[in-house]
Protein backbone atom coordinates (compact mmCIF):
# COMPACT_ATOMS: atom_id res chain seq x y z
CA UNK A 1 0.00 0.00 0.00
CA UNK A 2 1.26 3.47 -1.13
CA UNK A 3 2.30 5.83 1.92
CA UNK A 4 0.40 8.53 0.44
CA UNK A 5 -2.80 5.67 0.90
CA UNK A 6 -4.78 7.90 3.47
CA UNK A 7 -6.73 5.92 6.42
CA UNK A 8 -9.96 7.06 7.43
CA UNK A 9 -11.35 6.06 10.91
CA UNK A 10 -14.58 6.13 11.67
CA UNK A 11 -15.56 5.92 15.16
CA UNK A 12 -17.93 3.94 17.80
CA UNK A 13 -21.26 4.62 18.88
CA UNK A 14 -20.17 7.96 20.44
CA UNK A 15 -19.52 9.59 17.07
CA UNK A 16 -16.73 11.58 18.04
CA UNK A 17 -13.68 9.69 17.57
CA UNK A 18 -12.45 10.94 21.26
CA UNK A 19 -11.00 6.83 21.61
CA UNK A 20 -9.15 6.99 18.17
CA UNK A 21 -6.58 9.38 18.83
CA UNK A 22 -4.24 7.36 20.31
CA UNK A 23 -4.41 5.16 17.27
CA UNK A 24 -3.95 7.73 14.70
CA UNK A 25 -1.31 9.52 16.34
CA UNK A 26 0.26 6.29 15.56
CA UNK A 27 -0.69 5.69 12.18
CA UNK A 28 -0.10 9.38 11.13
CA UNK A 29 3.94 8.25 11.63
CA UNK A 30 3.33 6.41 8.49
CA UNK A 31 0.56 8.00 6.42
CA UNK A 32 -2.60 10.52 6.57
CA UNK A 33 -5.16 10.24 8.68
CA UNK A 34 -8.52 11.25 9.56
CA UNK A 35 -10.34 10.84 12.01
CA UNK A 36 -14.48 11.89 11.32
CA UNK A 37 -16.85 12.73 13.66
CA UNK A 38 -20.56 12.43 13.13
CA UNK A 39 -23.31 15.14 13.70
CA UNK A 40 -24.54 15.66 16.85
CA UNK A 41 -27.59 17.82 16.16
CA UNK A 42 -29.33 15.01 13.87
CA UNK A 43 -30.63 11.55 14.27
CA UNK A 44 -28.98 9.84 11.00
CA UNK A 45 -29.50 6.38 10.01
CA UNK A 46 -26.54 4.11 8.86
CA UNK A 47 -27.27 4.68 5.13
CA UNK A 48 -27.02 8.75 5.99
CA UNK A 49 -24.10 8.46 7.83
CA UNK A 50 -22.54 6.32 4.80
CA UNK A 51 -23.37 9.17 2.65
CA UNK A 52 -22.21 11.78 5.18
CA UNK A 53 -18.71 10.37 5.06
CA UNK A 54 -18.74 9.75 1.62
CA UNK A 55 -18.61 13.41 1.48
CA UNK A 56 -15.80 13.33 4.07
CA UNK A 57 -13.27 11.36 1.84
CA UNK A 58 -10.09 12.62 1.20
CA UNK A 59 -8.11 11.77 -2.36
CA UNK A 60 -8.13 9.15 -4.93
CA UNK A 61 -7.04 6.15 -2.41
CA UNK A 62 -8.07 5.47 1.14
CA UNK A 63 -8.47 2.59 3.52
CA UNK A 64 -11.71 2.88 5.88
CA UNK A 65 -11.45 2.08 9.46
CA UNK A 66 -14.78 1.38 11.09
CA UNK A 67 -15.02 0.94 14.88
CA UNK A 68 -17.84 -1.14 16.39
CA UNK A 69 -20.92 1.03 15.86
CA UNK A 70 -19.16 1.82 12.17
CA UNK A 71 -18.46 -1.05 10.49
CA UNK A 72 -21.75 -1.14 8.76
CA UNK A 73 -21.06 2.17 6.81
CA UNK A 74 -17.58 1.11 6.20
CA UNK A 75 -18.80 -1.91 5.02
CA UNK A 76 -21.42 -0.18 2.91
CA UNK A 77 -18.43 2.67 2.16
CA UNK A 78 -15.73 -0.56 0.49
CA UNK A 79 -18.94 -1.84 -1.72
CA UNK A 80 -20.02 1.92 -2.92
CA UNK A 81 -17.16 3.93 -3.51
CA UNK A 82 -14.18 2.66 -5.88
CA UNK A 83 -11.65 5.09 -3.67
CA UNK A 84 -11.50 2.40 -0.94
CA UNK A 85 -8.50 -0.01 -1.40
CA UNK A 86 -8.83 -1.29 1.97
CA UNK A 87 -11.25 -2.13 4.48
CA UNK A 88 -10.66 -2.91 8.32
CA UNK A 89 -13.61 -3.55 11.20
CA UNK A 90 -12.52 -3.18 14.54
CA UNK A 91 -14.69 -5.05 17.24
CA UNK A 92 -17.01 -4.55 15.12
CA UNK A 93 -20.03 -6.62 12.61
CA UNK A 94 -21.60 -7.00 9.33
CA UNK A 95 -25.46 -7.69 10.83
CA UNK A 96 -26.98 -6.78 14.31
CA UNK A 97 -25.21 -8.14 17.11
CA UNK A 98 -27.88 -8.58 19.78
CA UNK A 99 -31.59 -9.79 18.88
CA UNK A 100 -33.71 -7.30 17.24
CA UNK A 101 -36.23 -7.84 19.98
CA UNK A 102 -34.51 -5.62 22.16
CA UNK A 103 -35.09 -2.47 19.59
CA UNK A 104 -37.91 -1.28 22.05
CA UNK A 105 -36.18 -1.00 25.01
CA UNK A 106 -33.73 1.29 23.35
CA UNK A 107 -36.24 4.11 24.97
CA UNK A 108 -34.75 3.50 27.90
CA UNK A 109 -30.91 4.44 26.76
CA UNK A 110 -29.72 7.66 28.69
CA UNK A 111 -25.98 7.97 28.62
CA UNK A 112 -26.13 10.44 31.45
CA UNK A 113 -27.98 8.01 33.53
CA UNK A 114 -25.92 4.81 32.65
CA UNK A 115 -23.52 3.80 35.31
CA UNK A 116 -19.74 4.29 34.82
CA UNK A 117 -18.38 1.03 36.04
CA UNK A 118 -21.10 -1.04 33.99
CA UNK A 119 -20.22 0.63 31.05
CA UNK A 120 -16.37 0.69 31.96
CA UNK A 121 -16.35 -3.26 32.69
CA UNK A 122 -18.44 -3.78 29.29
CA UNK A 123 -16.30 -1.58 26.84
CA UNK A 124 -12.88 -1.44 28.69
CA UNK A 125 -12.85 -4.73 31.48
CA UNK A 126 -9.32 -5.06 33.27
CA UNK A 127 -7.39 -2.79 30.55
CA UNK A 128 -9.46 0.35 31.65
CA UNK A 129 -6.71 2.62 33.30
CA UNK A 130 -8.01 5.66 35.29
CA UNK A 131 -7.40 8.17 32.30
CA UNK A 132 -9.93 6.12 30.33
CA UNK A 133 -12.33 5.58 32.90
CA UNK A 134 -12.36 9.87 33.56
CA UNK A 135 -12.39 10.30 29.70
CA UNK A 136 -15.38 7.37 29.09
CA UNK A 137 -17.23 9.42 31.52
CA UNK A 138 -16.96 12.95 30.57
CA UNK A 139 -18.28 11.68 27.31
CA UNK A 140 -21.18 9.80 28.37
CA UNK A 141 -22.56 12.82 30.25
CA UNK A 142 -22.30 15.11 26.93
CA UNK A 143 -23.91 12.27 24.57
CA UNK A 144 -27.13 13.26 23.00
CA UNK A 145 -30.02 10.91 24.65
CA UNK A 146 -32.07 10.68 21.04
CA UNK A 147 -28.57 10.42 19.40
CA UNK A 148 -27.67 7.54 21.47
CA UNK A 149 -31.26 5.98 21.20
CA UNK A 150 -31.53 6.00 16.99
CA UNK A 151 -27.56 4.66 16.94
CA UNK A 152 -28.77 2.08 19.34
CA UNK A 153 -31.73 1.43 17.24
CA UNK A 154 -29.59 0.96 13.93
CA UNK A 155 -27.36 -1.65 15.27
CA UNK A 156 -30.15 -3.73 16.04
CA UNK A 157 -31.85 -3.62 12.40
CA UNK A 158 -28.22 -3.75 10.63
CA UNK A 159 -27.83 -6.13 8.05
CA UNK A 160 -24.72 -5.63 5.74
CA UNK A 161 -23.72 -9.42 4.91
CA UNK A 162 -24.94 -9.23 1.39
CA UNK A 163 -23.09 -5.96 1.03
CA UNK A 164 -19.71 -7.12 2.50
CA UNK A 165 -19.96 -9.63 0.00
CA UNK A 166 -20.22 -7.29 -2.36
CA UNK A 167 -16.67 -5.93 -1.33
CA UNK A 168 -13.56 -6.76 -3.43
CA UNK A 169 -10.51 -4.80 -1.43
CA UNK A 170 -8.18 -5.93 0.84
CA UNK A 171 -10.29 -6.82 4.30
CA UNK A 172 -8.89 -7.06 7.89
CA UNK A 173 -10.86 -7.81 10.66
CA UNK A 174 -9.39 -6.95 14.74
CA UNK A 175 -11.09 -8.36 17.56
CA UNK A 176 -10.79 -8.64 21.29
CA UNK A 177 -10.36 -12.12 23.01
CA UNK A 178 -12.41 -10.40 25.95
CA UNK A 179 -15.14 -8.33 24.11
CA UNK A 180 -18.10 -8.72 25.96
CA UNK A 181 -20.10 -6.99 23.52
CA UNK A 182 -19.08 -8.44 19.55
CA UNK A 183 -19.09 -12.14 19.87
CA UNK A 184 -17.47 -14.65 17.92
CA UNK A 185 -20.26 -15.05 15.70
CA UNK A 186 -20.11 -11.86 14.41
CA UNK A 187 -16.42 -12.39 13.17
CA UNK A 188 -17.85 -16.14 11.82
CA UNK A 189 -20.33 -14.25 9.97
CA UNK A 190 -18.39 -11.80 8.23
CA UNK A 191 -15.94 -14.71 7.55
CA UNK A 192 -18.52 -16.54 5.76
CA UNK A 193 -19.12 -13.23 3.79
CA UNK A 194 -15.70 -12.44 2.65
CA UNK A 195 -13.54 -15.74 3.65
CA UNK A 196 -10.32 -13.84 2.01
CA UNK A 197 -10.46 -11.71 5.28
CA UNK A 198 -7.32 -11.36 7.69
CA UNK A 199 -8.76 -11.81 11.04
CA UNK A 200 -6.37 -10.75 13.72
CA UNK A 201 -7.48 -11.56 17.51
CA UNK A 202 -6.05 -9.69 20.23
CA UNK A 203 -5.53 -10.43 24.36
CA UNK A 204 -7.93 -7.14 24.22
CA UNK A 205 -11.56 -5.91 25.17
CA UNK A 206 -14.09 -4.39 22.85
CA UNK A 207 -12.75 -0.92 22.79
CA UNK A 208 -9.09 -2.36 22.10
CA UNK A 209 -8.42 0.94 19.46
CA UNK A 210 -7.87 2.63 22.80
CA UNK A 211 -6.46 0.40 24.65
CA UNK A 212 -4.15 -1.68 23.19
CA UNK A 213 -3.86 1.26 20.15
CA UNK A 214 -0.51 0.68 20.05
CA UNK A 215 -0.87 -3.21 19.10
CA UNK A 216 -3.28 -2.62 16.73
CA UNK A 217 -1.45 0.22 14.93
CA UNK A 218 1.24 -2.51 14.48
CA UNK A 219 -1.62 -4.66 12.95
CA UNK A 220 -2.97 -2.55 11.17
CA UNK A 221 0.42 -0.94 9.08
CA UNK A 222 1.51 -4.76 7.94
CA UNK A 223 -2.14 -5.26 6.35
Amino acid sequence: MPLSTAIVLLPGMDGTGEFLKPLAAQLSRYRPVLIVDYPTDRALNYDELASYVRGSLPGERVVVLGESFSGPIAIELAAADPRVVGLILASSFARHPLPTQLTRLTKLLDPKWMPTSVVVAALMGAAATPELRERLRDLLAGLPRDIVQSRARNVLRVDKLKRLSETRCPMLCLHGRSDRLVRKKQVDDIVAARPDCQVHWLDAPHMLLATHADEAARVIEEF
